[in-house]
């Protein structure tokens, strides 16, 4: 089947429900009621603080008579944790944070993870009917010093100094935002919930890294003084877990369908969500550690990685397939991915052993992710040690995407000639990574042509920006996919902020606001929706639509709507127009809490799952389960601190 334009990210409508030993999972159970508390009115208008002022009120509703008790508490992404309690008066309470806090520090950019209860204690057995929950991101002055949002879904455990898991200095704050996690409402919803576990128990950490976190554990100890088969170093995100690979999403290594243990199902990862994730880091990588991790070696590791899977030869390295179809992609493409044994990943293997899924076809949703992983890095360290091979990579890939890809249709010409990449969307990614590129070094040169002429990716850069706008449709739009609406807008936006000396940047930045103006006038279908919503679906008759794909059930994707954050952060930035920064916030808060589950989607240890379901079809989302992606992870924490900068 063809990769609609729509699942510009992997995997989009094929996530499985996962089973997980000893906890039941309750596929179809009825529509939690909602908590007797209510923290809404914390996260509004924004759940983006600022740290000059002092202080964070915490208020909300609670059901429960006047003088009752509402217990507040506190867990910062430093790894401390503070309570008070504070009274109901009218079904109301309110508290401020640090100073209600006994023990609490000043104010200081950090993460604030609210649990708010009427019950007796947190995380018991009735939290569901009494616990809600809720995050505010503290920021420094003027967006300057950043907190340090919490990664260890994908971290390696490692500190600076090289000491591992509980002799590593991260541990400690690990152990509490995993704890926190495993005892949280969310938790409870996704029938994770145990308030027993303890990261710090062996046991507890195994399950920790085979169900919770991307991060390759099987190999992190081998001796990675010699490489393992393609893959160079240590570094490695994984698709999803261990426990995710089965007979639904990979082939038996052996050959032998009966043999279904997981070692017969190696882990592997796609080449565009490692680019995600490096993206993300290399955000961050100004952020002052909150404890001195390996965060920087470990991207280094992943980018090395990642590079390794950019095929440098001029044969074709795509393989036919059993219906005799074959795509071209020589030098400068991208590999699919990687398993974690070093093999690639190929047709016919790993995710690919259904023919069904064909995210690798017609260029495929790789080139322009990894591209932006290139760029963001290039940015990122301009004169770090991997910097002079990026500065090959970055050409090599456009020579592919602009021109190569001509020749096999991956690349089209727009009606001004300019070359424009890919199924829709993946042009637009693309350019993210030329304009991250172009921040660094505008002069570099790019193959224009069949000849030995050579541009500067400024003005290959411009071009890729001038055939976005050729593309439009009449009312300035692309497609009826959110996602790839979303990534050409963004692209438009940045490159008016980069460029702003182009004659053209004027008109990029106008081109965005009016696609983004299209997309915020849209209303979510009545038949759809009972209740409002920040969340985008994709376009249906002059609507929104959450019934996505195939699905039967309609559901918020998480992945695309972080990429909505981000498109609207930098559309504010580029435009300053009040209607796109609302917005922004009105999505930053919905994953920190105001949501119909009063669950925190940017969880504790910095996953964000997938989508929120409305099982029951009454307009409301209603449903969680563990699903937790790179993707959607990579790209609302990118919104986030886009969102955070002025």
């Amino acid at each position: 089947m063809k990769l609609p334009p729509s699942l510009s990210g992997l995997r989009a409508t094929a996530l499985v429900i996962f089973l997980f030993p000893g906890r039941p999972t309750a596929l179809h159970a009825a529509a939690p009621e909602p908590p007797s508390v209510n923290l809404w009115e914390s996260l509004s208008p924004s759940p983006v603080k600022a740290a000059s002022d002092g202080m964070v009120v915490i208020a909300g509703k609670a059901a429960a008579p006047d003088g009752a008790p509402v217990r507040v508490r506190i867990t910062t992404s430093a790894g401390t944790a503070f309570g008070t309690s504070t009274p109901v008066q009218a079904q109301r309470f309110a508290c401020r944070f640090p100073q209600d806090f006994p023990g609490a520090p000043p104010l200081a950019p950090l993460v604030l993870y609210i649990d708010a209860t009427t019950a007796a204690e947190f995380g018991g057995e009735d939290s569901l009917r009494h616990q809600a929950e809720a995050l505010i991101v503290v920021r420094g002055e003027g967006g300057r010093d950043l907190p340090d949002l919490p990664q260890v879904f994908t971290d390696d455990f490692i500190d600076s100094n090289g000491r591992k898991d509980a002799d590593a200095a991260p541990f400690t704050r690990h152990r509490v935002l995993v704890n926190l996690f495993m005892q949280s409402r969310a938790a409870g919803l996704m029938s994770l919930h145990r308030p027993d576990f303890d990261l710090a128990r062996k046991e507890d950490f195994a399950w920790f890294t085979d169900y919770a976190t991307l991060y390759d554990f099987d190999h992190r100890d081998r001796d990675w003084t010699q490489p393992s088969g393609h893959r160079v170093a240590r570094g490695f995100w994984q698709a999803v877990w261990n426990r995710w690979f089965n007979g639904t999403n990979n082939h038996p290594w052996d050959g032998n369908p009966e043999h279904r243990d997981r070692r017969n199902y190696r882990p592997y990862t796609f080449a565009n969500d490692a680019a995600d994730l490096v993206v993300l880091y290399q955000l961050q990588r100004g952020t002052k550690p909150a404890v001195p991790d390996n965060r920087h070696a470990l991207v280094q590791e992943v980018l090395e990685n990642l590079l390794a899977m950019q095929h440098r030869g001029s044969e074709n390295f795509a393989l036919p397939e059993a219906s005799g179809e074959q795509q071209h992609y020589t030098a400068g493409a991208f590999r699919y991915g990687m398993f974690e044994t070093g093999e690639w990943l190929t047709e016919g293997k790993g995710w690919f052993a259904n023919p069904r899924f064909r995210d690798f076809e017609r260029g495929g949703v790789l080139n322009g992710r990894c591209l932006w992983a290139l760029g963001e890095s290039l940015k990122a360290d301009p004169q770090g040690p991997l910097a002079a091979e990026i500065r090959e990579a970055i050409p090599l890939t456009l020579q592919f995407c602009l021109r190569d890809g001509l020749a096999h249709g991956y690349t089209r010409l727009t009606r001004r000639g300019l070359p424009l990449w890919g199924i829709p969307g993946e042009h637009g990614y693309l350019t993210l990574g030329m304009l991250a590129a172009a921040e660094a070094m505008p002069g570099l040169p790019i193959p224009a042509g069949p000849g030995p002429a050579a541009r500067t990716l400024q003005e290959v850069t411009r071009d890729a920006l001038d055939a976005l706008l050729d593309n439009t449709k009449s009312d300035g739009t692309w497609s009826r996919y959110a996602n790839v609406d979303a990534v050409n807008i963004t692209a438009l936006a940045e490159g008016s902020r980069v460029f702003p000396g182009e004659a053209a940047a004027a008109s990029w930045k106008a081109a965005a606001c009016r696609a983004a103006d299209v997309w915020l006038g849209l209303a979510p279908l009545p038949a759809e929706r009972t209740a409002p919503t920040p969340l985008f679906g994709h376009r249906k008759e002059n609507g929104l639509t959450y019934f996505l794909g195939e699905e039967k059930t309609a559901h918020a994707s998480l992945y695309m709507n972080g990429l909505w954050l981000h498109t609207l952060a930098c559309l504010h930035r580029a435009a300053r127009e009040p209607r796109y920064l609302a917005r922004a916030h009105a999505l930053a808060a919905y994953y920190c809490g105001a949501n119909p589950l009063h669950v925190r989607l940017l969880s504790e240890i910095g996953s964000v799952n997938n989508r929120i379901s409305d099982r029951d079809g009454d307009g409301v989302e209603d449903h969680l389960v563990w699903d937790a992606y790179p993707e959607s992870t990579a790209f609302f924490q990118i919104g986030l601190l886009h969102l955070m900068r002025p």
